[in-house]
């Protein structure tokens, strides 16, 4: 049963803004960053309970969401004015350990793609839900990737087939979607493909983790598989091939589901392959790697691991103000829970600022998105935006010398449950901040 909670508005005083922000969004490039601005603390806050907590939510054009809740109900949301409505439900049709996407059907109409628990595709398209043979069954624990090739208005999509080869599906748009291209990789079943154009060539290449490897019994991110190589695969209109793999020595492994590629620098233009590696003597540590002259290598890393804690990387963002990307990243987000801003000085990433006391993920599941970067306070600096570790409050930190400090924050009436929503939800311009708890869906609305 769907009931809705009383509209609580929240209006406090603005915080000057000053610097300006210019970054791209992340995308499906996994870099955690949201582009433009907020009021908060000055905002208003929409809520609607839910009898099954949501695991996934996306902002769905022009004025909604869309979510995936703990069953696999698809549910689509609908903002007007200060009222937060149920406008459709389709019941146990997703795979919940999965993301949903929003993909671009043509010039100006936006659909959902979705992964069934059986590894057929879903396309939620004008008020219609269709389920797709695609040709391979898709990996029910990795989502969809939406891509945009030069000339067309709609997209295609990426996905990890139960294999573990990568496929790419067109005819997303014409309302046939099949597997146009495969290139066999073994892909983790639930990694997470990034894309970004790593070389500045002006073709995309797509990021997949590859190769799995037991760790006998570790399961911080829900299976003791982890991945022993990382692969690079260019990405051509109905096309995709193996371009180049990157193999630490073992027995070092990559603990996380997604490659994070995101600015290492500005100018020169240098795009990061950023990811968590570990190996048993020295623990967890952030290592970049870059793509060039068709090969991946590694630039810079922690000059030591932390043992017997994991290291989830964030994204990369000037965060400080300084005109250099920090790369952001929560060490031990179960324990003590340390957000660190990195910077590179040569082949070392060097911590710059840190604070303890929060969480950006849960043991054992697979959302790696409780965790955003983003001007929500509309001061010109983005802030990380995460839970505490209490995980039942929300937090924006902005670093200050070596340290974070808390620019403000939100209360929740149970723990998080859900990936963390940056956007623009109700069509104003404004950026707006959606998060479930084990009791409700809020929508925190900036205000003009």
């Amino acid at each position: 049963m769907i009931r809705e909670l009383a509209v609580a508005g929240c209006l406090l005083a603005a915080v000057s803004a000053s610097l300006v922000w210019a970054f791209p969004p992340g995308d499906a490039s996994a870099n955690r960053l949201a582009l433009g601005k907020g009021t908060f603390p000055r905002r208003q806050a929409v809520s609607i309970a839910t009898d099954v907590p949501l695991r996934w939510i996306v902002a769905f054009p022009p004025q909604g969401l869309a979510a995936i809740d703990s069953d696999g109900t698809l549910w689509l949301y609908e903002i007007v004015r200060t009222a937060l409505t149920v406008i459709a439900r389709h019941g146990g049709v997703a795979s919940p350990d999965a993301p949903l996407a929003v993909v671009r059907v043509d010039h100006e109409r936006s659909g959902l793609a979705l992964v069934a628990p059986d590894g057929r595709l879903l396309v939620y398209s004008e008020g219609q839900l269709r389920a797709y043979d695609v040709g391979n069954r898709l990996s029910r624990l990795a989502g969809v990737v939406p891509v945009m090739f030069p000339g067309r208005q709609s997209h295609d999509v990426l996905a990890v087939a139960q294999d573990g080869a990568v496929v790419l599906i067109g005819g997303v748009a014409g309302g046939g979607p099949r597997v146009v291209s495969r290139v066999d990789v073994r892909a983790l079943l639930d990694a997470r493909i990034a894309v970004s154009d790593l070389d500045g060539d002006g073709n995309p290449e797509a990021v997949v983790l590859s190769d799995p490897v037991s760790r006998g019994g570790q399961s911080v991110l829900g299976d003791d598989l982890e991945a022993s190589s990382v692969t690079v695969i260019g990405l051509r209109s109905h096309a995709v091939e193996w371009r180049g793999r990157f193999m630490p020595p073992p027995p070092a492994v990559f603990e996380t589901l997604v490659p994070v590629l995101a600015p290492l620098s500005l100018t020169p233009r240098m795009i990061g392959v950023l990811l968590t590696k570990s190996t048993p003597s020295h623990g967890a540590l952030v290592v970049a790697l870059t793509w060039s002259d068709g090969r991946l290598t590694q630039i810079a890393e922690e000059s030591s691991g932390q043992p017997q804690r994991w290291i989830h990387v964030i994204g990369s963002a000037d965060v400080s103000g300084s005109g250099v990307p920090d790369i952001i990243a929560v060490a031990g987000p179960h324990g003590r829970g340390v957000v660190s801003a990195y910077r590179r000085s040569g082949a070392t990433l060097i911590r710059a600022a840190s604070a303890s006391g929060y969480s950006s993920h849960v043991v054992g599941s697979r959302n790696l998105d409780q965790a955003v970067i983003a001007d929500l306070d509309g001061d010109g600096r983005p802030e990380v935006v995460l839970p505490r570790l209490s995980r039942d409050g929300l937090v924006g930190l902005q670093p200050e010398g070596a340290r974070f400090l808390e620019r403000w924050s939100l209360e929740l009436r149970s723990p998080v449950q859900s990936n963390l929503v940056v956007a623009d939800v109700d069509g104003d311009g404004l950026l707006d901040l959606a998060v479930a708890d084990r009791r409700a869906l809020h929508v925190y609305l900036s205000s003009r």
